[in-house]
């Protein structure tokens, strides 16, 4: 895979965090969130509550969060890739470690593992590409950048 493809597709994952924080608190409430919201309440004990409404609300708050961490991100990717060394990497790479295992963990301690699972998948979307990507930003020199 060539480097522009790389950046292409991490740009991508950036903007599919944008698109969906816009779109979470609309979309929170309907049929296509029903199993994570199901798994969520049965988690928190809030199925038989009547709470589920107020928990759908408080995951729909974080939408905007997720689209202002894809803008960040694809601020971090873009500029990363433009300028390769190693503090680019390690940029992207903090970008996701600081986020995806402190999450899952708080994810697991509460039982909602639907979170961590979905955490994990994103996680694995960011970090592949990057170690594959890695010696572009370690031994930029040995390469033409296409970026």
């Amino acid at each position: 895979m060539t480097l522009s493809k790389f950046r292409i597709f991490l740009q991508l994952i950036a903007i599919a965090h944008i698109v969906g924080g816009i779109l979470l608190p609309f979309l929170v409430n309907t049929q296509l969130f029903s199993t994570y919201n199901a798994l969520v309440n049965q988690a928190l004990g809030f199925e038989t509550t009547g709470k589920s409404t107020d928990i759908n609300f408080l995951i729909g708050l974080f939408g905007p969060t997720i689209a202002s961490w894809g803008v960040l991100f694809l601020y971090v990717v873009t500029t990363a890739f433009k300028n390769l060394d190693k503090r680019g990497w390690w940029a992207i790479f903090a970008c996701c470690i600081l986020w995806a295992p402190y999450d899952s963990i708080l994810s697991i301690q509460r039982g909602i593992y639907v979170n961590a699972f979905i955490n994990l998948i994103s996680a694995l979307m960011i970090l592949i590409p990057l170690f594959m990507a890695r010696q572009y930003f370690f031994h930029p020199s040995d390469f033409k950048s296409d970026a």
